[in-house]
């Protein structure tokens, strides 16, 4: 329980250090002050936790760094092959990651640090590509409230690799931005053969923005095929669909199917089937939804639609798939940050729903492992006497599910915004190509 008030106390210091910093000049500074300013706003306090727990307490990484990081990573110093000689529910390239960070400091610690540092490439990567589509005001507000967010600062301090995920993706955009599609395809491939399978999730959006779709296809593709075809001829082929089937096989709460399963759980094996259906219906409907957006846009402007269907994408995912993590959240935590700046009037509004926003994600998993220790479905928990710490957490759920819901419909509001001044930007010639586009 210590450790729910630790991550609690974290977001709310994360918060208040955020409502100073918008109170200062540092939205004020040129553009290269401002951008160490924010960086030292990241990455002070998430270094002096780091020394403090880690250096000075002598602590380690909880969580999947010890149970799955380390292991993996040890393996392959070992000479093992990733899938052919053990399991791993991570894209195949990760164990490799792992084990040059593992060769340089034998603990897991080092995978905290990289995160710190995939964290602070993720921010100034997330502003750069803002900064291309919005106004001055607007992005630094917005990359204040990243940079402080205690969501980001806590998944850093445990080591997790969404922050590496989180980078790709802002890297990407970068390169998008500057119009290279086969640069961004590749950095996309290096990130999902890195991570894991749902970084894949991403892809369509991407190529759906991208200003030459099938540059960036090849960039993205040629290098993934390359990679597992490796693994394949080094004899790890039968296992590379370990992930997906493991991974398919698993529930978390923080998602509408966690709740669904109250009135679904006698429906045995179907349930599951239900749930995939929902999930991969949600997304296809979604994607559908943000290509026809782009139907009528010039190719050249359809990236200025791509962090807010970067956030629409993330959160049809956290709703409708029946393992979805808080962490999760991380990937395009700064696009969804983005659509609130973008859609709600009055620095205190943001501020107070990204604090309730930023707790809940940060809370609710360890919560969850706490009062449910066996960690089974809702309808189960009830059935066995969870009684008012079941109640109590499917309400917690709910408004998470809540702020998802909210944060989805501005960013439905932002993907049409966007496309209308798309339209409206573009120059008479543009106008009689636009149909066409591929």
């Amino acid at each position: 329980m210590l450790a729910i008030f630790v991550k609690a106390g974290l977001v709310l210091a994360s918060s208040l250090l955020g409502v100073l910093a918008l109170r200062t000049r540092l939205l004020d500074l040129p553009e290269p002050l401002f951008r160490r300013g924010v960086l030292a706003l990241q990455l002070v306090p998430a270094l002096g936790l780091f020394v403090a727990l880690y250096v000075v307490g002598h602590q380690e990484p909880t969580s999947d760094v010890p149970a799955y990081y380390l292991p993996a990573a040890r393996a392959v110093l070992a000479g093992q092959v990733p899938f052919r000689d053990f399991t791993l529910s991570y894209a195949p390239g990760f164990s490799y990651v792992g084990a040059a960070l593992v060769y340089l400091w034998n603990s897991g610690k080092a995978f905290a640090a990289f995160a710190m540092l995939m964290n602070g490439i993720a921010l100034i990567g997330w502003h750069t590509a803002a900064s291309a589509y919005f106004e001055r005001s607007t992005v630094r507000q917005c990359t204040v409230l990243y940079a402080t967010s205690g969501h980001v600062l806590v998944q850093a301090l445990l080591g997790s690799n969404q922050a590496w995920v989180s980078a790709g993706l802002a890297v990407t955009a970068v390169l998008m931005t500057r119009g290279s599609n086969v640069g961004s395809g590749f950095v996309q491939a290096a990130t999902a053969c890195t991570t894991k399978v749902l970084a894949h999730l991403f892809w369509p959006i991407l190529w759906i923005c991208a200003p030459n779709r099938y540059r960036w296809l090849l960039g993205a593709v040629l290098p993934t095929v390359a990679l597992y075809g490796a693994f394949i001829v080094a004899g790890a082929g039968p296992g590379l669909l370990y992930p997906l089937r493991h991974e398919g096989e698993l529930i978390s709460p923080g998602n509408l199917p966690y709740l669904l399963d109250l009135a679904l759980a006698g429906m045995g094996p179907l349930e599951h089937l239900i749930y995939d259906a929902l999930a991969l219906g949600a997304l296809a409907a979604a994607t559908l939804w943000l290509y026809l957006k782009t139907r009528t846009v010039a190719a050249k402007e359809r990236q200025a639609l791509l962090l807010f269907g970067l956030a629409l994408t993330e959160l049809v995912f956290v709703l409708f798939s029946k393992k979805s993590f808080t962490g999760y959240v991380l990937f395009a935590m700064y696009p969804l940050v983005l659509v609130l700046v973008t859609a709600v009037s009055g620095w205190r509004a943001r501020v107070s729903f990204l604090l309730s926003f930023n707790v809940l994600l940060a809370v609710e998993p360890s919560l969850w492992f706490y009062l449910d220790d066996k960690q089974r479905s809702l309808h189960t928990w009830l059935v066995a006497g969870g009684g008012k710490a079941a109640v109590g957490f499917a309400l917690l759920d709910t408004a998470l599910l809540a702020c998802y819901v909210y944060l989805a419909w501005l960013s439905v509001r932002g993907v049409e915004r966007m496309a209308v001044g798309a339209m409206t930007s573009r120059n008479p010639s543009q106008s009689v190509t636009a149909c066409s586009l591929v």
